[in-house]
Formats: C-alpha cells, sequence, structure tokens
C-alpha cells in the first residue's frame, strides 16, 4: 500500500539517522499514515501512527512527544480544537498540520493557534521531511526559537517557508539544479530571496563542503571589482604590497554567486566568460594561468534579454550564464505563504514561544494577505519587526507608508504604478519620477550614466527605480 502523494523511491531517499524523540502521525487515511511511518522511520525518526484523537493523546500524555503530524479535517474528528489540546500537551510538541485544504483561510487558522507549519495535500515526502527538520531544529533546550540573534542560515531558510504551489515549484527546482553543475541564472524582483535560493543550491549540492563566495557586481568601481574578482599580484597597481588571491581563485571546486550581474562592467563580462569558458584566468599584474573548477550562480532583476538587444550586456555570457534559469515567485504570486511567513518573522524577532498562539486576529492576517507587497518577503519582514517593536498599530496600511504604501497623508494617490516615500508630497514625488524617467530615456537605461547626470549615487538611484517602480514603464 502506497500514498498517491508519495512515490515508492521516496520513502527510501534519506539515509537513516537518530534523530531522537517520538514524532506521532495522527491521520484518518491509512495510507498516509503508512507512507509518512515508513519514510520517516528511514530517516531515523522514532514514529508511532494514531487514527483518532484519542489515540494521540493516549501517547502524548504516556511518553515524550518532540512533533505531531496531524491531520485537519473540521467536519470529522480532527478538528482545530484537536489542534490546541495537542499543543497543551505535557511535551509541548511542535505542531505540523497536513490538510486537502490550502485556502488561506484554513492555513491563518493553524497558525493562529500555534501550529509550527503547514503542509497540503498530496504532499512530497521529501518536503515533510524539511519541515520536520526546520520545526524541531528551532528547539532549543528552553524550547524556544532564537532570538534576534537568529543565524543567517535561519534568516535565509525563511524565505524558502510556504506551502503555494510556486514555492513548492521553485524547492523542486533549486533540488534539480542543486544535483548538477550548470551555470544557473536567478532572476526575480528585489526581496524575494534570490540569494537564499543560490545558498539552498550550494547546500544540497555535491560542493556543499567546498567555498560558497558571493560577489555584488555593484558594490565596487571597475578597477577594484577586477582585482576583487581575479586577485592581484604584488606591484600590480600602486599600493599593491602583496599579492592577493580573487574570489574566483578562493571559490575554487565550490560555487561563485554573482549578484547583479546585469549591471557587470563590459570589461569585466570578457573575463568572466573567459573563465567559464577555458576555466582559467591571470592576476592583474600576473602573466601565469591559473585554473579554476566553478559553477557560477548569477542573480539579476534586470531585463537581460533588452540589454543584450542594446548591446550593454554580451549575448555570449548570457548564454553561457543562462544555462537554467531559475524565477523566484513574488510575494504577490504566494499569498497563501504568509500566515506561515508571519509566524516565522514573530517567532525570529519577539522570542515567541513554540507551539504559542499568535496574538493576531485572522481578519489582521487576511488584511495582510491582501496587500501588494512591492517589497516581496524582504518588506512583509519589516513590517513585523515593526509590529513586534510598535504593537498592532504598525500593521495597519497607514503605518505603511515607509515600505512604499501607495496611500499619502494628504488622502492623496500618485499615479498608477508609482509609490510615494514617506514625507515627500505628491506633487514633489511626481517631479521626481518625471526627472529620473527622462534621464533614464534620455542614456536608454544606462543607470550608471543617469547616476552621473542626476549626481547621486548608483545604489541610491536604483533604490529609487525600485521605490517609484519605474521599471514597469520600460
Amino acid at each position: 500500500m502506497t500514498y498517491p502523494g508519495i512515490s515508492p523511491a521516496e520513502l527510501g531517499e534519506e539515509r537513516a539517522r537518530d534523530h531522537g524523540g517520538m514524532v506521532i502521525v495522527l491521520d484518518t487515511d491509512p495510507g498516509v499514515r503508512w507512507a509518512l511511518e515508513k519514510g520517516l522511520k528511514r530517516s531515523g525518526y522514532d514514529v508511532r501512527t494514531a487514527s483518532t484523537s484519542g489515540e494521540a493523546l493516549r501517547l502524548l500524555y504516556a511518553e515524550p512527544v518532540r512533533a505531531v503530524i496531524m491531520e485537519i479535517l473540521p467536519e470529522a474528528d480532527l478538528t482545530p480544537d484537536v489542534l490546541t489540546s495537542v499543543l497543551e500537551s505535557p511535551s509541548r510538541p511542535k505542531v505540523i498540520c497536513v490538510s486537502m485544504e490550502s485556502e488561506p483561510k484554513a492555513i491563518i487558522e493553524c497558525v493562529r493557534r500555534g501550529a509550527a507549519d503547514f503542509v497540503p495535500k498530496p504532499f512530497n515526502l521529501n518536503d515533510v521531511r524539511a519541515v520536520l527538520r526546520r520545526a524541531l531544529a528551532s528547539q532549543s533546550e528552553q524550547r524556544v526559537l532564537r532570538r534576534p540573534g537568529s543565524s543567517k542560515a535561519d534568516m535565509e531558510s525563511s524565505f524558502l517557508i510556504g506551502v503555494s504551489h510556486a514555492i513548492q515549484e521553485l524547492r523542486t527546482i533549486i533540488h534539480q539544479v542543486a544535483q548538477t553543475d550548470l551555470n544557473c541564472l536567478i532572476r526575480g524582483e528585489s526581496g524575494t530571496g534570490k540569494d537564499v535560493v543560490a545558498r539552498e543550491i550550494h547546500r544540497l549540492s555535491a560542493r556543499r563542503e567546498r567555498p560558497f563566495v558571493k560577489v555584488n557586481c555593484t558594490a565596487l568601481p571597475e578597477q577594484l571589482l577586477e582585482s576583487e574578482l581575479f586577485g592581484y599580484e604584488k606591484g600590480a597597481f600602486t599600493g599593491a604590497l602583496s599579492s592577493k588571491p580573487g574570489r574566483f581563485e578562493l571559490a575554487n571546486n565550490g560555487i561563485i554567486f554573482m549578484d547583479e550581474i546585469g549591471e557587470m562592467y563590459a570589461n569585466l563580462q570578457a573575463k568572466i566568460l573567459q573563465v567559464i569558458e577555458h576555466k582559467e584566468f591571470t592576476k592583474l599584474g600576473g602573466r601565469k594561468h591559473i585554473h579554476v573548477d566553478v559553477q557560477i550562480i548569477a542573480a539579476t532583476n534586470a531585463d537581460l534579454e533588452a540589454k543584450t538587444k542594446e548591446g550593454s550586456f554580451r549575448h555570449d555570457l548570457y548564454f553561457r550564464l543562462n544555462e537554467v534559469c531559475i524565477w523566484v515567485p513574488p510575494l504577490s504570486a504566494r499569498r497563501e505563504d504568509i500566515p506561515l511567513l508571519v509566524r516565522h518573522f514573530v517567532q525570529k524577532h519577539g522570542g515567541f514561544g513554540a507551539g504559542e498562539a499568535l496574538d493576531i486576529s485572522g481578519d489582521e492576517l487576511a488584511r495582510l494577505i491582501d496587500q501588494p507587497w512591492p517589497g516581496n518577503v524582504r518588506e512583509l519582514e519589516s513590517t513585523v519587526k515593526r509590529w513586534m517593536a510598535l504593537g498592532k498599530s504598525a500593521l495597519s496600511t497607514s503605518n505603511r507608508m515607509q515600505e512604499g504604501d501607495p496611500s499619502t497623508q494628504d488622502g492623496h494617490e500618485p499615479p498608477s504604478g508609482e509609490s510615494a516615500p514617506p514625507h515627500i508630497p505628491v506633487q514633489a514625488q511626481r517631479t521626481e519620477t518625471e526627472r529620473i524617467l527622462d534621464a533614464l530615456e534620455k542614456h536608454k537605461w544606462n543607470r550608471r550614466k543617469v547616476s552621473e547626470e542626476l549626481g547621486i549615487s548608483y545604489q541610491t538611484l536604483r533604490r529609487r527605480i525600485e521605490k517609484l517602480r519605474l521599471d514597469r514603464r520600460r
């Protein structure tokens, strides 16, 4: 007997190891109970199953339990009230809800009552394993989540939390790409977590024990970036008192992640192409060829196709980087993930106890789901942090202005597609929009030339373009 959502191959995919502590599977479907018991036992978990809430509660009160994977089925025995009973049992286990119903309303209710995560049916066993690992990893000796000093890995994993079809597809693609050595181009809006995807590919790849080296292609002027990428020999330029390895050399046998690749300087594009094609380069001031084996992952929110047509980005480099393309979905395409993300951020930034009910109403969560979120997951996290610091009033639309909400203090709205930064009158905002847009069109969207003309830094120009949503006018 097998569960339709789980293939026989998946049941033995993960090598067994001792995780410690019991996991209870509470589900009315015998096929689900069988598949989860078999699959999770192969992963080293001590698993017990129950078909009714009574059976599960007897197990919970008999011995320590670390987690419960339970079906939410309101019309039958497994009601939301059972969730509360499970959470309040002596072991205070982490609860992962599973249900055929994956509408936001169902997820909101589970999250509000204290569930650690939610998995829609039919599910992938690897997803259940990942969710269970994440839930149990968050338990410290005090059984609370980490305080604001959370590790970078914990922070990054939050971007991939969710139950939406979009995020499930993304996780599947990440697993597939991680099994290859193909160069990868990650695309998506700002704040969606493109760097998170790159790190997840590295974590799952055969290169995971090797370096992961990140380079921001817009952070340094051209000559400094070249020396940073390829290194230099002693005496290569004034101040080069000793030789220095470059990022490509440091990333040998690992992965180099090149963020904002769409803004890469033209001269450097040719050198990067040489590394891809010949797996070698020379340091600044050097003559010796240095051979490297690196997988390149690049990321951008720019329109590379348009850049190749206008000549600011090389066709050959575009095709070599784009061996695999991953599109990271915006938060607006995965709204059903928002309740789980909110809970995660509340736990992360508020020292929130495991299994506690979330102090937010269903209507408030529903309003968050309906927000446009132009800043994506990063903006949502900022909103939750503001809520934790200032109270629930920070969740209201009027308080989201600092995140780029279209509403303004004088009651007027900017033109469609615009967003007024805080404390700037609408008329002044329109003037700034027109000034930047005119300069962009004049220089054919060459942002470096525009920043020089306007007398502002490149990074400031990028932020204003994102804030004003001018990319939508191209």
